[in-house]
């Protein structure tokens, strides 16, 4: 049976971020890393211009990077002893300590979101789902490997390649501090990039493997964390600033994204 230890969704870092591990972990990895980067590979520097997926065996050496730009990932820890891993990457042909570029892995990042929410729950058949789903998402991307390789699939990849450095900027943006709550909707941004928007939406999913409305919602729940830790304000008044009209959505996203309350995140704090 495979185990998911630890899992992470969405780990946004806004000035860069870097994994070195000479020895590597004792757990199987799998990163989806959603910006360009650069990852090391038997001593050699190896630059990764898109999105891709990087595979490690326990005590594999792990370094990847992305120095002075925003950088975020998904990622999961794997535990299995009995092997099936590796006989799974050989049928289906993965490769580990080698990036693999997807054209669209929304997907594939679909299902680390769910594997992330669940990690953390402890329902009576916890294991059994951690195991299915890490099958899951492993097919997954062995079937979106083959798909992307389909002729036809290279020249949409380049259409949506096109846009990267624009909608990079606007990822950027979006994460920047209180921003997003001065955004006013999406059809305002899909304004700004001259599209429809549901091509906008297309593009940005296709491109960083989450929807634009969830990484807005992201940004103003973070950018409130903030806020309550370091403001002496009112809840009311930082759901507000934070772009939200009515508190009770906004306590209802905050609980989603951190699993307290505004009000009980504001005591976890003060007893600390």
């Amino acid at each position: 049976m495979i185990k998911i230890p630890y899992a992470g969704y969405n780990f946004y870092h806004p000035d860069g971020w870097e994994i070195d591990r000479p020895a590597g972990i004792r757990f199987y990895s799998i990163i989806m890393i959603r910006n360009p980067f650069y990852y090391e590979n038997n001593g050699r520097t190896i630059y990764v211009d898109r999105p891709a997926f990087l595979f490690y065996r326990p005590a594999d050496p792990q370094h990847f990077y992305l120095r002075n730009a925003p950088y975020t990932d998904d990622w999961i820890h794997l535990d299995d002893e009995s092997g099936e891993i590796d006989e799974m990457f050989v049928s289906l042909g993965l490769e580990f300590a080698k990036a693999l570029v997807i054209q669209d892995n929304s997907e594939a990042s679909a299902i680390m979101q769910n594997i992330a929410a669940e990690v953390r729950k402890k329902c009576p058949h916890h294991e059994m789902m951690m195991d299915l789903l890490a099958r899951l998402l492993i097919t997954k991307i062995a079937d979106l490997k083959i798909e992307s390789s389909q002729p036809g699939n290279e020249r949409a990849s380049r259409t949506l390649e096109s846009y990267r450095i624009q909608f990079n900027r606007l990822r950027g943006r979006i994460y920047q501090g209180g921003e997003a709550a001065r955004i006013g909707s999406v059809s305002d941004l899909a304004n700004e990039m001259n599209m429809s928007v549901s091509y906008f939406q297309h593009v940005y999913k296709a491109l960083f493997g989450v929807p634009v409305t969830k990484d807005l919602i992201i940004s103003r729940i973070e950018y409130a964390t903030y806020l309550l830790r370091n403001r002496n304000a009112g809840i009311a008044e930082i759901a507000a600033v934070c772009g939200y009209e009515s508190i009770e959505h906004f306590n209802r996203q905050f609980k989603k994204l951190k699993g307290c309350s505004p009000t009980d995140y504001v005591k976890e704090q003060h007893m600390q």
